[in-house]
């Protein structure tokens, strides 16, 4: 293993185990995985997606939202998994296989559940909303899904920021694609 990576994983390794030793408590041992479930295959952000679907004023930016889940699914777990193949924590340090939840089977970085949830949070912060407080809910629920996957330790807090980055990028790259083809097959109307 280079230098570099076997530095980034042993301060990896020392934040999960002090997550375990300050943090860790039996409350949030049960609240973990159902915080991490709602990550699982994006399924609390694409019911949001589907609710933004149903109202024609925000159904743009429900398809935004899909838009960026599915981009950063391709990039992230398609792409970028498959290159880094990076091991999971509980494989390079056996004493955090905690037992809370099944093993994930793919690699770790970076993280898809972070990935995925910083996309649609990304997406939905950048839909013009009266009350500008409204943003903090999706950003609120992104940042708990990710922080399950350290308490958890299926992920290192680097594919967590790995998945933050793949996430914002492509949730804005979402938005703004989605809110252009949405100018053009106006025009593209309004013309005919």
């Amino acid at each position: 293993m280079p230098v570099m990576l076997e530095t980034i994983t042993n301060i990896d390794l020392s934040i999960l185990h002090a997550i375990r030793e300050y943090i860790a408590t039996p409350a949030l041992d049960a609240l973990m995985p159902v915080i991490t479930s709602l990550g699982n295959m994006a399924f609390v952000w694409l019911i949001v997606a589907v609710a933004l679907l149903c109202t024609k004023r925000y159904r743009t930016y429900g398809i935004a939202v899909v838009v960026a889940v599915c981009m950063t699914s391709l990039f992230g777990e398609v792409f970028i998994k498959n290159i880094v193949e990076r091991a999971r924590p509980f494989l390079v340090d056996p004493t955090l296989d905690l037992g809370l939840i099944p093993p994930p089977s793919t690699f770790s970085f970076p993280s898809g559940h972070t990935g995925s949830s910083f996309a649609a949070a990304t997406a939905l912060c950048l839909i013009p909303l009266r009350h500008a407080w409204l943003r903090i809910a999706p950003l609120l629920g992104a940042c708990l899904i990710a922080f399950s996957r350290l308490y958890l330790c299926v992920h290192f807090p680097s594919d967590i920021c790995g998945g933050i980055i793949v996430g914002t990028i492509c949730g804005v790259a979402a938005f703004f694609l989605v809110k252009k083809i949405a100018a053009y097959r106006a025009r593209a109307t309004g013309r005919a």
